[in-house]
């Protein structure tokens, strides 16, 4: 049986300079069901330390239009990274370790 990741680290250059970094971590919980827990940290330059995004919605989110949730509604996290860059590290957990060479 292969080695398995179960710990990803993507560190995504922003054209401005900026970087963002998702970590993606295969947790169990009872009866070993696994699932994956993701941190998401931005700095503003290569040289600045990387600060941890909120996760969380802004209050009153659920009472919001669709587009101000957009614009003002979401949680630090998903304004500083796409779920589509969020999956694409997911789906790293559970992969041979010999797909990173």
């Amino acid at each position: 049986m292969p080695d398995l990741i179960t710990k990803f680290t993507q560190i995504i250059k922003r054209p401005c300079g900026s970087e963002v970094r998702i970590v993606a971590t295969a947790m169990f919980g009872l009866g070993l069901h696994q699932s994956v827990d993701i941190f998401v940290h931005k700095r503003e330059n290569k040289n600045a330390p990387w600060q941890l995004c909120n996760d969380k919605p802004c209050q009153g989110w659920k009472s919001m239009s669709r587009e101000d949730y957009i614009k003002h509604g979401r949680s630090e996290m998903l304004n500083t990274v796409s779920p589509g860059e969020i999956m694409k590290t997911i789906q790293m957990i559970g992969q041979p370790m010999s797909c990173l060479q």
